[in-house]
């Protein structure tokens, strides 16, 4: 009799989170190297030449969304190809990603997002993974964006970067310890998500 109360409560419970606006599905999207600078971003693209020079991987993984009135919270975990030139000599590197999204939907089908990204690296060379490893090798970083809402298909961009010298002065100044910064380069990410 205690698991059909517990099945039945879970039943429950779910169907009420899904009746106030649960949704999840699968994500993926293109990576473009980018100056950071919103104002130089149509310049930065204005041509589909320099677009398709500026494409330096892709992404794809899955998200589960909460809608709370005009806001949403939204985690993705996704797989991320990415791959570095200089000269002659190309780097290619792999991550796991799982940026926190928190947006304003301002418009029935637009909505501005913002949030902390969590950026494993992930090499070949470690079979060995234990909380220090995992350590060394993550990073957070932060992204800001915008959402087209077209039923379930989501169209999105946005640029993720890493944490300047000044915003982690200023939070360790307030005792906030979130573990390693990511100062790298800032990259525009393209996306395309469908909700079941």
């Amino acid at each position: 009799m205690k698991n059909y109360l517990y099945v039945l409560l879970m039943s429950f419970a779910l169907t009420t989170i899904q009746s106030q606006g649960l949704e999840y599905g699968l994500k993926a999207g293109l990576n473009l190297n980018s100056s950071g600078d919103i104002t130089n971003i149509l310049d930065e693209y204005s041509s589909i030449g320099q677009t398709k020079e500026a494409i330096n991987g892709f992404n794809f993984g899955v998200f589960l969304q909460l809608k709370l009135a005009m806001l949403y919270l939204r985690p993705e975990i996704h797989f991320s190809k990415f791959e570095t030139s200089y000269d002659a000599l190309t780097v290619g590197k792999s991550r796991l990603e799982a940026p926190v999204s928190v947006g304003f939907k301002f418009l029935p089908f637009l909505s501005a997002f913002a949030g902390p990204t969590y950026r494993y690296g992930l090499s070949g060379k470690n079979d060995d993974y234990t909380i220090e490893s995992l350590k060394g090798e993550s990073t957070l970083g932060l992204h800001l964006g915008a959402r087209l809402h077209l039923g379930k298909l989501g169209i999105d961009a946005r640029i993720e970067r890493g944490i300047s010298e000044n915003e982690v002065k200023l939070l360790s100044d307030r005792n906030v310890n979130i573990g390693t910064i990511d100062q790298r380069t800032t990259v525009l990410s393209v996306g395309l998500s469908y909700a079941f």
